[in-house]
């Protein structure tokens, strides 16, 4: 058992993403979280379920999902694509370089630690 998915339930990766390659341009770094379910959790698909559950807290990374359901990114992009266009998760990417970078931005956080 791999993250509570188990080895000999596991289906091949494309079958799990229906053979869809599309990820709806989800990269490897866009975080999940799941949305509170219109349906009951227990009629979507086992893998569905457990991709919800791991998201049911703060946003986790795509490549972070793929990695524990043992699958490649371009599957799991599709299968979390299904689960967007269902509304069962949101997405959002995660901040830009160019917003890191902004010396002013890190110039206010650091007069603020100063000030505490």
């Amino acid at each position: 058992m791999i993250h509570g998915v188990s080895a000999a339930g596991a289906s091949r990766p494309y079958a799990l993403a229906a053979g869809r390659a599309s990820g709806a341009g989800l990269s490897m770094h866009t975080l999940i979280t799941a949305r509170p379910a219109p349906v009951a959790i227990e009629a979507t698909p086992a893998e569905w379920q457990t991709v919800l559950r791991w998201c049911a807290g703060p946003g986790v990374a795509v490549a972070e999902i793929a990695a524990r359901l043992g699958m490649c990114l371009a599957p799991t992009r599709a299968l979390l694509a299904e689960l967007l266009a269902c509304g069962l998760v949101t997405c959002q990417e995660p901040v830009s370089a160019d917003q890191l970078a902004d010396i002013e931005i890190l110039r206010r956080v650091r007069r603020g630690l100063e000030a505490i």
